[in-house]
């Protein structure tokens, strides 16, 4: 693989937000995914305005806008947000529209003032963030007995967590959750992803802080980004390999994420410039990226995880009476991919632009 040249990333750029644009509504809402919820337009809403929220382009900031407006009416009766309006709130949708509001700096308003306070409860003792303050509305929601412990979805999510941790208001409030759930390779572990580049990506993004990189920061967050860089590293020459119809998009954009931010040596150098020209060559004709970002559910009582366990792609619930059995087996250890590709585009736009920003242009 070679380097693209220069124009190659900023058509890439172009073409992805002329692509995210397209995709948004007239309610100004994105949605992507599919599980027994539906589709998610709250959450996906917040994720991808964010990333045009970041973008200096006129109609994307416009966008960004209408997606703000859009979660504005979409805001739960105890004010924060969630993967739809028929599913009670959570703190990763929350996190994700209060990264919005920050982003186009209306953070001070009442809407993203409540959504702060709803997210206040997520907060766990360990000091990170959780996805469901209280087992209790989500299980109403999907009609699970107490007998079925929701442990893993109350307890507090690295991936979450790290996603919170790039709000201003928490970024050093998580940091030392972060140094210490780092893994021996130097990832850290997602709940709710197959991929780890998404809450390794994360995690260095908060650690640095906003476009800065590890020589702008203290040793015991130096060392955390020199380890994830090292794990990254490995992953991007990996994923860059990949051949085929589903290029895993998803996964490398977040890789580079974390190489962008790490020390300018040679090798991370040579991987940048592979992995964006790989990247950039995945780029379909309408300016998305195929679908590869896997949203995983795994039982509500499941603490870790597991990747090889009896994952299944999600495609509804199955004809007859919804027992109790049908229900944890159809419901739950599903994954859905955002097969309208808005999610993997919007990650890919992020990485993209966050290169260029860095100075690979």
């Amino acid at each position: 693989m070679t380097a693209q040249r220069p124009t190659d990333i900023r058509s890439a750029i172009r073409a992805a937000s002329e692509f995210l644009l397209k995709s948004q509504d007239e309610s100004g809402a994105w949605k992507d995914f599919l599980l027994p919820a539906g589709n998610s337009n709250v959450w996906v809403t917040a994720f991808v305005g964010d990333v045009l929220a970041s973008r200096p382009e006129p109609e994307a900031q416009r966008a960004a806008q209408s997606g703000w407006r859009f979660l504005q009416q979409a805001a739960t009766p105890d004010g924060g947000w969630s993967y739809n309006p028929t599913v009670p709130g959570d703190g990763d949708s929350t996190l994700w529209g209060l990264r919005l509001a920050e982003t186009l700096g209306v953070e001070a308003s009442d809407t993203a003032r409540k959504a702060g306070e709803f997210l206040e409860k997520h907060i766990r003792e360990d000091a990170g963030l959780t996805t469901y303050a209280s087992p209790d509305p989500v299980r109403n929601y999907i009609g699970i007995p107490p007998v079925i412990s929701f442990r893993g979805w109350t307890q507090s999510h690295t991936c979450v967590t790290a996603a919170g941790a790039n709000l201003a208001a928490h970024r050093l409030r998580f940091r030392q959750y972060l140094i210490e759930k780092q893994a021996e390779d130097g990832s850290w572990p997602a709940y709710w992803w197959f991929d780890d580049e998404y809450s390794t990506a994360e995690s260095v993004a908060a650690l640095t802080g906003k476009n800065r990189t590890i020589e702008d920061c203290e040793p015991p967050v130096a060392s955390a980004i020199e380890r994830a860089a090292g794990w990254a590293l490995g992953r991007a020459a990996k994923l860059a390999e990949a051949h085929g119809k589903h290029p895993p998009a998803f996964a490398l954009a977040h890789a580079l994420r974390v190489l962008v931010r790490a020390a300018r040596r040679a090798e991370t150098c040579e991987m940048l410039k592979a992995g964006l020209a790989r990247i950039v060559e995945w780029q379909r004709g309408d300016g998305s990226w195929p679908a590869s970002a896997k949203l995983r559910v795994p039982r509500p009582d499941i603490l870790i995880p597991k990747p090889d366990a009896d994952w299944t792609l999600w495609a509804g619930m199955p004809a007859g009476p919804p027992t109790m059995e049908a229900v944890l087996k159809h419901t739950f250890n599903n994954y859905s991919l955002d097969h309208y590709g808005v999610y993997t585009t919007a990650t890919v736009l992020r990485s993209l632009h966050e290169s260029e920003i860095a100075g690979w242009k």
